[in-house]
């Protein structure tokens, strides 16, 4: 499913505002294309520091509580990866 998606990103104190067309499997997966797009946003920025303000899916959906949230997540312990 392809859906428009604009983000709004503070950028060490400076306002960012980009977004396009993107691709998703289902309606579920777009919260996880969007923190992706961000963290790509953030390798090309130089890893500075960055606050997600505002992320909006077809002109009206607001998904930067979700989106915020998968950013948040604890980082699972490596003990229970096995190799």
């Amino acid at each position: 499913m392809e859906f428009l998606m604009d983000v709004s990103l503070i950028i060490e104190g400076s306002g960012v505002s980009t977004g396009g067309y993107f691709f998703a499997r289902n309606k579920s997966e777009i919260p996880k294309v969007a923190y992706q797009f961000i963290q790509d946003k953030k390798r090309e920025s130089g890893c500075r520091k960055m606050v997600i303000k505002k992320v909006i899916v077809n002109g009206s959906e607001d998904i930067t509580q979700v989106v915020q949230e998968i950013e948040n997540r604890p980082i699972p312990p490596m003990d229970d990866i096995y190799w």
